[in-house]
């Protein structure tokens, strides 16, 4: 039942998502505009069921992705918040759209009110309980209680991260969609709610947790040098290849730096070896990329516009979502040619060099809208995040690969060849910064 208070909050939540959207207002049916055209009903009185059906149609038109920004830009008030996980809820049947609404709602609700009181919300069963009142649930079948008791086990595992690696590592993201699934339509029963509600709350403190700690550590370690001016995370992410390498080295090693508070160093013991420096995959690691998936995106788009390009001779563009890359006549030329892996020689090297640099291209193109999208989510940006933290670096790693095969391609006389190189390398070039913009 959705009383004349509610359907006016959610017909005005509802109605702002989608005229937003189609840019201009939307035609009333008859009975929606008498219900919302005067008159003063009780608050507690039923709205019509014609009300009802306008507003399931209007819910049908609204993505997860519309409501979450339409709630994060407008902020409503919690009246409006509760009216929306009620209806969605105490709808007869649900969707995975359903599940992913209530899932981000009702924790968006609850850090709202942590945010208010100053302090943690714990497990919200008798909350929920309250904002759900009115209809009976039936018990929770022994299916959905085993995996209640898994909960406690994975919230206590989250407790202890303490680098972006343990969060991937341990796939608790990943663990934390597969149950949310696996409650299938008692998802939406108050107990599993509770639990999803206390999951992603400490999940999400701990990410952000994480993501501060990476940011205040960048600063200590630019306050640390002679003089300079401290940069921010973006201005290491936009600056030469290399010095950004030696920047997140130094970064990585002020761990190894700060001694244990359980074994302080004893003035009279030997000195300790060196450590061996960091490299590039682990520094990744540390921000919470995965080098070894990132290279096999890389490798799969490769293998992707090469059936592309060998299939239709008469193509030479990469379609994504924005504007289609344009590739030169080598550039394309270079897909459709095929040499052993093992083979070392100019036109191999030529071939693999060029289609290296037109995939990590065509996968910034992909990405960058991808992360701009989804930015504003409570983790759905990471991944593309962590791609275009990638791309960013093996771009500007390959360009000097690029221009390092140029170089030698003039020695030998190779001149035509040596201008090509140096045309891709200024197209991934400007790439990558448009990778490097985004941050």
């Amino acid at each position: 039942m959705i009383t004349a208070s509610e359907f006016s909050l959610l017909h005005r939540v509802f109605s702002g998502i989608v005229e937003e959207e189609l840019g201009h207002p939307i035609p009333l049916p008859q009975g929606v505009r008498e219900a919302t055209g005067g008159g003063n009903p009780s608050p507690d009185q039923p709205a019509p069921e014609s009300c009802a059906h306008w507003l399931a149609l209007l819910d049908l038109a609204i993505s997860p992705h519309k409501l979450r920004g339409y709630v994060a830009a407008e902020d409503p008030e919690e009246p409006a918040l509760l009216a929306l996980v009620r209806f969605l809820v105490f709808k007869k049947s649900h969707s995975e759209v359903d599940r992913d609404k209530v899932d981000w709602l009702l924790t968006h609700l609850f850090k709202k009110r942590e945010e208010r009181r100053g302090s943690p919300t714990g497990w919200p069963r008798k909350e929920i309980q309250e904002i759900l009142a009115g209809v009976e649930f039936p018990p929770l079948g022994r299916e959905a209680e085993d995996q209640l008791m898994d909960v406690p086990a994975l919230l206590d595992e989250i407790k202890y991260f303490r680098s972006f690696h343990q969060i991937t590592d341990s796939r608790a993201v990943e663990r934390g969609r597969s149950m949310k699934s696996q409650f299938g339509e008692e998802f939406f029963h108050p107990d599993v709610l509770a639990a999803i509600v206390n999951y992603n709350l400490l999940l999400g403190k701990k990410f952000y947790g994480l993501i501060q700690e990476v940011s205040e550590k960048v600063h200590e370690f630019a306050k640390s040098g002679q003089g300079e001016v401290a940069p921010v995370t973006k201005e290491l992410l936009q600056g030469d290849y290399r010095s950004s390498v030696n920047a997140f080295h130094d970064l990585g090693e002020l761990d190894r730096k700060e001694p244990s508070p359980a074994s302080p160093a004893s003035p009279t013991s030997a000195p300790a070896e060196p450590a061996a420096p960091q490299s590039l995959d682990s520094q990744l690691r540390q921000l919470g990329v995965d080098p070894e998936k990132e290279s096999l995106h890389l490798r799969n788009r490769i293998q992707e516009l090469s059936m592309r390009f060998r299939s239709n001779l008469q193509t030479a563009t990469v379609p994504n979502s924005v504007t289609p890359v344009h590739l030169q006549e080598w550039e394309a030329g270079a897909f459709r040619s095929k040499y052993p892996e093992a083979e070392e020689t100019f036109r191999a090297r030529f071939a693999r060099d060029i289609c290296q640099a037109i995939a990590i291209i065509s996968r910034i193109y992909e990405e960058v809208p991808l992360y701009l999208e989804k930015k504003g989510t409570e983790f759905h940006w990471k991944k593309h995040y962590d791609a275009l933290v990638y791309l960013l670096y093996e771009g500007r790693q390959h360009k000097e690969s690029l221009l390092k095969l140029a170089e030698s391609s003039r020695k030998r006389g190779l001149h035509e060849k040596a201008k090509q190189l140096q045309v891709t390398a200024e197209n991934l070039e400007a790439s990558v910064e448009k990778a490097a913009g985004v941050f």
